[in-house]
This record gives C-alpha cells, structure tokens and sequence, in this order.
C-alpha cells in the first residue's frame, strides 16, 4: 500500500510542478467563480429587485403612493408621464396606471392596472412581477382602508373625490404606504416538486464539477499516455510493483488531482461566501458530510475515465485533445453548465448516466434539496459502480508491460 502511495504522490507532485497545470488548477478556476459569483449576485432569491417602470397618467396622490408601494416591494420603477411614454421604447415590461386612477378608486369605480410584458421580456422576471404587484395591490388597499378608517369616513362612497382630500389628508396615505410591513410573506416549495436549481446553488457545483472532470482527464490522460509512449510504464513494472499495482497508483495519483482540484474550489468559494465578495452567499461548511462521499466518488471515476482513454490512444497529442472533446461534452451533458431539469427529455436521460450527471445530482440533493447525507448515498455508489466498469476496462486497453 505505501508502494502505491509513493506512485500517487510522485505523480501529483509532477502535476503541480508544471507552470501550465498551475494556471489550469489555480488561476483559471477561480476566474470562472469569481464570474460566475458576479453573475449571480443577489440572484435566484425573494431580494432580486425586478425592473418594472411605471406609466403615470393619473399624476395623483393614490397613483403616487401605488407607485411608493411598488419600490417597497423591491421594485425599481422609473416614472413616465403618457407624453414621455409615447417616446420611449420599453425593453421588458411596465405598468400602465390609467388616466382618472384616483377619482376612480375614491369613488369606488372598478379600476384596472395594467402590467405588460415584451415578447423578449424574461419569463422568470415576469412571473416574479407579477406576484409581486398583486402583492403591492393588496397592501396598498390596506393602507386606502386604514388610511379611510382615520378620516371617520364610511367605507369608501360614491361621494368622495380628488377634491375633498386635503393636502395634510393626501400626505397622510403617503405616510402610511412609506410605513414599513407589519406582515412578512414567505414563500416555500409545496408538495413533493422540486425547483430548478439556480443562481450560485447551480453555477458554483456546476465549476467544481467540471473542471475536475477537464483538469483530471487532460492532465490525466496526456500524462499516462506520454508514460506509455516513453516506456516508463514498462520501467515501473520492473520493480516489485505488480503490472496491476501500478494501474492503482495511477488511478490514485489521478483522483489526488481531482481532490486538489475540489479543494482549492471549495476553499475559494467559501471565502468568497464568508466575506460576501461579489455578492455571494453560498458556503460549502454546512453541507460537507454529505458533500465529501460525493466528491471522493466522483474524482475517482474521471480518475477511472482518464486510465481508459490513455488505454485507447497511442498519442499524448490524440489523449490531450478527445480529453478536451470528452471534458466539454461531459460537462454540458451532465447538468454543469446549465440544471439537468431544463433540458429536453432524450438529453436528460443522457445527462443522468454520465459521472458529471451523477455527480451533480449528489451535490444538488445535498445543498439545493437539503437532503444530507441520505441523498449522497446513491450518487455515490453509483459513481464508485461507474469509475469500476471505467478502471476495468481501462486495465485491460493500457498495458503496462
């Protein structure tokens, strides 16, 4: 056994040893995160504020404190009069308040606010719009309701207008809608769905998964392959190592990279979540019992996949370059780039037996899906399953002797 360690140390110290491995394990990565964490700063939450400009034809204290209502529900709403509407291009969606808004409300008259969406408007950002501004219509009838109750007025009647508020009553409303909530919503997932993972819960096991998986199999496969090539496999078997003894310590020195790999990631990451740089939140502590099985797992099957496809080149130039092909395919395939629920069914079932698929289904029922422990249990076995049939067969194609 310490035999085998010796060849696993050996060859990862090589690895690191390499000015090209170091921008590819370190620098490159990191650039990736740090991205990807700008990108999906503040995202994927209930504090995304939601772009929502507002068409102003009233100009009234009851359109006013709608519109003050709206900012408090995380909208940002720039103001148009109707003239300078007519002039403006509208990229994603807006409101419409209609002209006679508040002698219509005051009066009691049905009244409608119109939300509008472009046909190139973001689906997700409309749907939260929506939702949010049946909120803001619902706090600000609360207020008119509390605002009426202070005035000793009867419900709302026929006889009120513009003109019977003074200015002192007309600041009141605004005073009341400015007032913070005494009432906090909470939305959750009902029933046994699951969401589409997303902002940094996706992108951030997404990187990680997908550069150990090129890190391991370029680095990997290029190496063995120019090992073989040169006969240093062969020398190997000349010492007191069995020809299967020396696949193992390869094997193990491969998945050693892959560890390194998560490693710096993970370590990356948390800092960035620990000191909110970039806006992130996302910290690996609190989900690395469950974490840790499926990662161990996962370096070792690309360790297992990178043993096989030196077995089937002759080349390093040949290894290097179906490493890239395979390491690309299999992050796309697998659910890193973008979450395995969003694509078509056929690609699903694809990306489900992949290791970057199963890899990502343990990582994401353990921190998106908060199942522990008990969710990693099966991505891992079947990635041990799949790195096995991957190390057999690879044991056979690359010959040592």
């Amino acid at each position: 056994m310490r035999s085998l360690w010796h060849v696993a140390a050996h060859d990862l110290r090589q690895h690191l040893s390499e000015r090209a491995n170091i921008f590819f394990l370190f620098l490159m990565p990191l650039g990736f995160v740090f991205f990807f964490s700008l990108v999906n700063s503040g995202g994927g939450g209930s504090d995304v504020a939601v772009s929502l400009p507002v068409i102003d034809r009233d100009g009234d204290f009851l359109s006013e404190g709608f519109i003050a209502q709206l900012t408090a529900e995380r909208f940002q709403s720039p103001v148009y009069t109707a003239a300078a509407a007519e002039t403006t291009t509208f990229t994603a969606r807006h409101v419409d308040i209609p002209e006679g808004f508040t002698a219509r409300v005051l009066g009691t008259e049905p009244t409608d606010i119109t939300l509008r969406a472009t046909a190139t408007s973001n689906t997700d950002y409309d749907l939260a719009a929506g939702v949010r501004l049946h909120l803001a219509q619902v706090r600000f009838l609360s207020n008119l309701w509390r605002w009426s109750s202070e005035r000793g007025d009867p419900p709302l009647g026929p006889s009120l207008s513009p003109a019977d508020v003074d200015a002192a009553s007309r600041q009141r409303f605004l005073d009341l809608v400015a007032e913070p909530s005494r009432v906090t919503v909470t939305a959750e997932n009902a029933g046994t769905g699951r969401p589409v993972p997303r902002g940094a819960r996706q992108s951030i096991p997404g990187v990680l998964v997908m550069f150990v998986v090129m890190t391991v199999l370029i680095g990997g496969s290029e190496s063995l392959t120019r090992e073989k090539l040169q006969g240093t496999l062969r020398r190997l078997a000349t010492t007191p190592l069995s020809a299967r003894q020396v696949l193992l310590g390869k094997t193990l020195g491969l998945t050693l990279l892959g560890i390194t790999q998560a490693a710096v990631l993970i370590v990356a990451t948390e800092v960035l979540g620990r000191f909110g740089v970039a806006g992130t939140d996302f910290l690996w502590t609190p989900f690395l019992v469950g974490v840790l099985p499926v990662l161990l797992a996962y370096c070792f099957c690309v360790a297992a996949l990178g043993l096989l496809i030196s077995g089937l080149l002759r080349t390093p130039q040949q290894a290097e370059s179906l490493a890239w092909l395979f390491g690309l395919a299999l992050s796309a395939l697998g659910g890193s780039w973008w979450p395995l629920e969003i694509m078509p069914d056929g690609m699903r079932i694809v990306g489900q037996l992949l290791p970057t698929g199963w890899a990502m289904t343990g990582l994401h029922n353990v921190i998106t899906y908060g199942q522990g422990l008990a969710g990693a249990v099966v991505p891992t076995v079947m990635l041990l399953l799949i790195g096995g049939l991957f190390w057999l067969v690879g044991s056979r194609t690359l010959r040592v002797t």
